[in-house]
């Protein structure tokens, strides 16, 4: 069996911007010489999101806007938010991203296991790998491991 791991640095242009990944995972899948196994794609960031999907301006947009009507960046209370009650986890640079946090944990997508045949991801049709920047945008890295055979 073989097995390899190698990441990639990501940065969306702005907050909710999605970036399309395919690319990266099926060069990730071709240079570990597997062609039949399972590929992991893991975002180890708690404010962003990888999804399986369409890649259709339309889908995109409307969910984008019904994350962001379902829990909202301004105006809303989050305790997160609040530095005269929070006291962990506290860097001199903090921002308020309580938002991020709460969409990232309704969304519980900081990982994909996809299925390899014939060298390649088994997506259906229309299905992506996207990543989805909740927060200010910075480098994220995305790791893929491939194993199989």
């Amino acid at each position: 069996m073989k097995s390899t791991t190698s990441t990639v640095t990501v940065a969306a242009p702005e907050r909710y911007a999605y970036l399309d990944l395919t690319d990266q995972l099926e060069r990730a899948i071709k240079d570990s010489g597997v062609t039949r196994g399972a590929a992991i794609a893991f975002c180890a960031h708690t404010t962003c999101a990888l999804l399986i999907n369409e890649w259709e301006d339309g889908a995109l947009a409307d969910f984008r806007r019904h994350l962001t009507d379902a829990v909202p960046h301004e105006g809303v209370y989050y305790q997160h938010d609040d530095f005269d009650l929070r006291t962990q986890n506290l860097h001199e640079d903090e921002r308020r991203n309580g938002h991020a946090h709460v969409k990232s944990m309704l969304l519980s997508a900081t990982s994909h296991a996809i299925p390899v045949v014939a060298g390649a991801p088994a997506f259906g049709t229309w299905q992506r790998l996207i990543f989805l920047e909740m927060d200010e945008p910075k480098d994220r890295t995305v790791t893929f491991h491939v194993f199989g055979d």
